[in-house]
């Protein structure tokens, strides 16, 4: 149902947690692939780690990662995107119940907000359409269109 696309935000760890939160969803079927944009500090562990959970790595930045994603609607991850049983499951359902004009706006993963309901915390993950992605300009990076591409989105508050 989901590709899955994240980079490494400089924190190898990061990828290596949110690869092991996304292998649940991908035995149940709700991800369909991970790619992994690579970045100029990526190193041999990440090389190693993405062999090894089945990711793919891409050269050539957001662009390239979302004509290359398998699946139509796609997951924007951020690095620090946790994803545990009860949120995957959570996802599942929302994803389930998009319609196609609602999928286009895009679907917003938020971490508990801040100082209650007045600061809501900002997106970790983005559910979309591979053509709203394709909008943006080439050059653009993860973590900035995961951001613009939330403004106005629904959310679905997740735990981590």
């Amino acid at each position: 149902m989901l590709s899955v696309i994240t980079h490494s935000g400089g924190s190898p760890e990061g990828v290596a947690d949110l690869l092991l939160d996304l292998v649940p969803g991908a035995v149940s079927g709700l991800i369909r692939d991970v790619i992994l944009v690579e970045s100029e500090g990526d190193g041999e562990a990440l090389v190693a780690l993405c062999q090894d959970a089945g990711a793919r790595r891409l050269p050539g930045g957001l662009g390239v990662a979302v004509r290359e994603a398998r699946s139509d609607l796609i997951l924007l991850a951020s690095a620090r995107l946790r994803l545990d049983s009860f949120a995957l499951e959570r996802l599942g359902r929302a994803v389930s119940a998009l319609k196609p004009d609602t999928a286009d706006r895009g679907l917003a993963l938020t971490g508990p907000a801040f100082l209650g309901i007045w600061f809501p915390a900002p997106p970790r993950g983005l559910v979309t359409t591979r053509a709203r992605l394709l909008a943006f300009s080439p050059g653009v990076g993860l973590e900035s269109a995961l951001a613009r591409a939330s403004r106005g989105t629904q959310r679905l508050s997740i735990a981590g």
